[in-house]
């Protein structure tokens, strides 16, 4: 039997600066071109959207609104309009239930047909006091104003569907909040779940059907990739998509990864997700991941981004350091415990090969992502450069200690002037390093620079 996924989605979810419609009308485009079916609006930091739920949308915002509807539609995708409500929702009062269906009316009145209330990242227990008397917990209380807007939807159109985010929506399966949510929330409403974690590094066939039994239907998993903000402004996640199971559309309903505040570097690992999200059974990482890496920048720049990328590897799909940089650095290190100069060469014609491929991207015709992506690149050249003077610090430090050995002198005179002068400078370079704002490259030039310097000591 062939399983698919219902939904193969994205969500904007994530925190800090929205969107622009522009950028929006673009994605929606995109994710129809690569097969996906569905767009979630969800921004944390549109005031209509969490903070002032209550109050309607100004015309000109819910004009937008419309226009990404019937875009949506005109694409072939599913417009999902959400509401996190959970800040300050009195769930035992009829009038917070009925301010919350006027949101829903007017974005109905534009078209969509798909809705979601999300209690996503609030307190885990009831606040309000008329709440606390009528409901033994927060679960039953959300449940029932769930159920009560759904209730109230399949009135308006038997086409409508809802969709829950939890306030717990990873971890544990078994707590009592969570199988209470999967008992008492009506059977066509669809719940979403993160995984083990908020960023899940695996998504495997065991733990979903887990949680798929106790939340008494398949899961929908909220995928928090290539999603960069809060603590992960630094990283920019453009790396293959990684970790999940070829037999999840078994169990589960489907997926809605959540980008980067970078709409166009977002595009890299969705394009590859939309490879696993239409054919799991036969999805390839890496070779979903060049074509997606083509599709955004072209052929003649998958070696560079290739490089660039994996400068960029760390992730919650991948938290070692970078792995080409990582190896380059290995070979180099060992190779100069027997020749000094032949170690440097191969840190420096890895370096050369890195500020190569940042020249390229720099020049690569889709200035969005280039801009973007501008703080990455920026630092990732700046390393080169460390890099490459780290190579030279350990060329003249093993001629100099050659030339001493040739001569007879014994030792290793850290006063020599060419070994100060070059230490002194990687002693610079480092400082700065410390301030970089990005994690591109990872610890690895980092430590290499740090080790360095403590042996010229």
């Amino acid at each position: 039997m062939v399983h698919n996924f219902a939904w193969k989605g994205i969500v904007e979810g994530f925190y800090g600066r929205p969107w622009t419609h522009k950028e929006r009308l673009d994605m929606i485009s995109f994710i129809s071109e690569v097969g996906m079916n569905a767009y979630m609006y969800a921004p944390k930091d549109d005031p209509y959207h969490r903070e002032n739920w209550r109050n309607p949308y100004p015309s000109r915002k819910l004009e937008s609104l419309r226009e990404l509807a019937s875009h949506a539609k005109s694409h072939g995708i599913s417009f999902v309009f959400a509401v996190s409500p959970g800040m300050s929702v009195r769930y035992s009062d009829k009038r917070d239930i009925d301010a919350f269906m006027q949101k829903l009316k007017a974005l109905y009145g534009a078209g969509v047909r798909d809705f979601a209330i999300l209690y996503d990242d609030i307190p885990n227990a009831l606040s309000n006091e008329a709440d606390r008397e009528k409901f033994p917990n927060l679960a039953s209380a959300q449940v029932c104003f769930a159920n009560s807007v759904w209730e109230r939807l399949k009135k308006w159109s038997g086409d409508n569907t809802l969709m829950v985010c939890p306030t717990q929506y990873n971890g544990d399966y078994n707590t009592e909040y969570v199988l209470g949510i999967g008992a008492g929330l009506h059977q066509d409403i669809d719940i979403m779940w993160t995984g083990p974690d908020v960023c899940s590094r695996e998504l495997t066939y065991e733990y979903t059907q887990a949680v798929t039994a106790a939340l008494m239907r398949p899961v929908v998993y909220w995928d928090n990739y290539p999603v960069n903000d809060a603590g992960m402004r630094g990283e920019l996640h453009i790396g293959p998509y990684t970790g999940r199971d070829r037999r999840l559309p078994e169990v589960c309903r489907g997926f809605f990864l959540n980008p980067m505040n970078q709409a166009e570097a977002s595009k890299i690992a969705l394009g590859a997700a939309a490879s696993y999200l239409r054919n799991p059974e036969g999805y390839d990482p890496q070779a979903a991941w060049e074509a997606a890496a083509v599709r955004v920048l072209g052929e003649d720049a998958l070696e560079a981004i290739t490089t660039f990328a994996d400068a960029c590897a760390i992730s919650p799909l991948h938290p070692e350091d970078p792995p080409m940089l990582k190896e380059a650095v290995d070979r180099a290190v060992e190779r100069a415990t027997e020749n000094f100069q032949e170690g440097a060469g191969i840190l420096s014609a890895y370096m050369l090969k890195m500020k190569a491929s940042a020249e390229l991207l720099r020049t690569n015709p889709n200035t969005k992502f280039v801009e973007e992506a501008r703080p990455w690149l920026e630092e990732y050249v700046r390393w080169t450069d460390i890099g490459m003077h780290i190579a030279e610090t350990v060329e003249k430090s093993g001629a100099y200690l050659v030339s001493s050995a040739s001569s007879g002198r014994r030792g290793f005179s850290l006063h020599a002037l060419p070994i100060v002068s070059a230490r002194r400078k990687l002693s610079r370079m480092m400082s700065d390093a410390v301030n970089f704002k990005t994690r591109v490259c990872g610890d690895v030039l980092l430590q290499l620079g740090r080790d360095l310097l403590r042996q010229l000591q």
